[in-house]
């Protein structure tokens, strides 16, 4: 389904958000329109959503009906809308985790922080439902023998309150902990999601009154406002869930040498440098060393051999998969790339994010009814607040190419295939690696056979990463068979079990 992705924001308020014009919102403004232009009709729909952010628009009316024509000619692309917040009063519309010491203390301090904002604290507990300790609550909540946590929730969500903040009682066991794999607690942290949809607008607050050693899960994180201390250090909490830290000095002390990738190396920092266009796209085939490329990035950084303007940076690895993995209910993926976002953009000063198989943001995420990655990516990576350097294939290039938007955030980096004499080099120097990991020697008749079989039989594939395999096979049977060394005969035997079985 084609979505039009606007984007809205205030540079007063420095408030940013994104409103999605669907394909469904497109036809039905055709369809109401019937001989008459659509465009108006447009118009007030785009206002209609950006009320429902809290906005209104200010653009001047020319330019407001160019953007709807646009939406109407091209149905699928971006664009960027200044809107003013609309300002209300004193409007308590998050849900707040705190995390207490001392249960019977901090509830009491909660409570009374409450009454100062001049709101109404209702304590909610399992053993007792609502605990109505002051008079003039019990007509505003009459289901003091509520005790089911869902049906809690759904009260909640049902039965506005003005001014009125609950402070539900060790919550976390039916949210269940940041790591749990649990059926029963879907519904429930669905239905929290849902909340956090139904408490916008409201003059109402939620407080999940919870033990100082909890963490929410992982997927729950982006709709809370943590009012602890613990608050100051969950900056990356989404960043480690779904991505891998390449700077780690500990990552990098594991990895192999990189050898005879420099010159490469120096371009993606080059690039990385720049003041515009400043996302480099590696593009080659698998086995070419992309990722390896990448690495040799991380270790340029942390030994500081870099220029002034990306010393100290951190470099993450993001995995596509794990970020969709598990988001099965509507707008799980969207919290979730939210939630990283905001991470992402705190920190754009000191984070560059690597994305492999970046090809595949084209689609990840979306629904009928909801937007994938590349489009909400698309103005963060345009306004350079999502420093991030993607791989692909060539057939990945031209898969990326239908969205021609994206593909121009991106400066392509061609990584061809090693030579031969280069993939030798490149194998004597990571040999010590594998003779360290199979606690044996590897004889450099075994590299250069490797070289030379993988690149005459494996065809499908490029060196170095075909040959590299094939030492990594020979060298993981010699090892399982005692044997103390790698030899040409060794190399030919792999080859000929990898050409039989593939």
């Amino acid at each position: 389904m084609n979505n039009f992705l606007i984007e809205i924001n205030d540079k007063q308020t420095f408030f940013k958000d994104h409103i999605i014009f669907s394909e469904k919102d497109l036809i039905e403004s055709m369809q109401k329109a019937g001989k008459n232009p659509v465009t108006p009709l447009i118009v007030k729909k785009i206002e209609k959503k950006a009320k429902e952010k809290g906005c209104n628009i200010n653009i001047s009316e020319a330019e407001f009906f160019r953007i709807a024509k646009e939406i109407l000619i091209e149905k699928q692309g971006t664009a960027s809308i200044p809107v003013r917040k609309i300002e209300k009063e004193k409007q308590t519309t998050s849900l707040h985790i705190i995390q207490y010491s001392n249960s019977v203390e901090d509830i009491e301090s909660l409570s009374a922080s409450i009454r100062d904002k001049g709101n109404i604290p209702i304590v909610w507990c399992k053993a007792r439902g609502f605990i109505i300790n002051n008079p003039s609550s019990e007509n505003i909540i009459n289901q003091d023998t509520l005790k089911d946590p869902i049906e809690l929730i759904k009260f909640i969500i049902a039965k506005p309150q003005e001014r009125l903040s609950y402070i539900l009682e060790d919550f976390h066991h039916y949210i269940g902990e940041k790591d749990s794999i649990n059926p029963n607690v879907g519904e429930i942290r669905s239905l929290i999601k849902d909340l956090h949809r139904n408490l916008k607008g409201r003059n109402e607050s939620v407080y999940f009154f919870v033990p100082s050693s909890y963490e929410l899960p992982f997927e729950l994180m982006p709709l809370f406002i943590n009012s602890s201390q613990k608050s100051k250090n969950i900056k990356h909490k989404l960043l480690d869930r779904f991505g891998k830290h390449l700077t780690d000095p500990e990552y990098i002390s594991r990895k192999k040498p990189i050898i005879g990738v420099g010159h490469i190396i120096d371009r993606v920092i080059q690039i990385l440098a720049q003041m515009e266009s400043n996302n480099p796209l590696l593009v080659g085939h698998p086995g070419v060393g992309k990722t390896a490329i990448v690495e040799g990035l991380a270790k340029s950084i942390v030994d500081g051999k870099v220029s002034h303007n990306l010393k100290n940076k951190k470099l993450y690895l993001l995995s596509l998969n794990s970020l969709v993995a598990g988001t099965k209910y509507r707008g799980d993926f969207e919290i979730r790339l939210e939630g990283l976002m905001e991470e992402v953009t705190a920190q754009k000063d000191n984070i560059i994010i690597f994305i492999d198989e970046i090809h595949t943001l084209l689609d990840a995420g979306a629904t009928e009814t909801s937007i994938g990655a590349g489009d909400i990516l698309k103005p963060l990576l345009a306004r350079g607040e999502f420093p991030c350097i993607g791989a692909t294939t060539q057939d990945g290039v031209e898969y990326f190419s239908k969205d021609k938007a994206l593909l121009r955030r991106f400066k392509r980096v061609i990584v061809n295939p090693a030579t031969p004499n280069e993939a030798i080099e490149i194998l004597r120097g990571i040999a010590n690696c594998f003779e360290k990991h199979h606690k044996l020697k590897i004889e450099d008749s075994a590299l250069t056979s490797a070289v030379y079989l993988s690149e005459k039989h494996i065809l499908q594939e490029y060196l170095p990463g075909k040959a590299i395999a094939l030492i990594d096979g020979a060298s993981a049977f010699c090892s399982m068979r005692g044997k103390s060394v790698v030899k040409k005969e060794d190399i030919l035997a792999e080859m000929e079990k990898v050409t039989t079985t593939s």
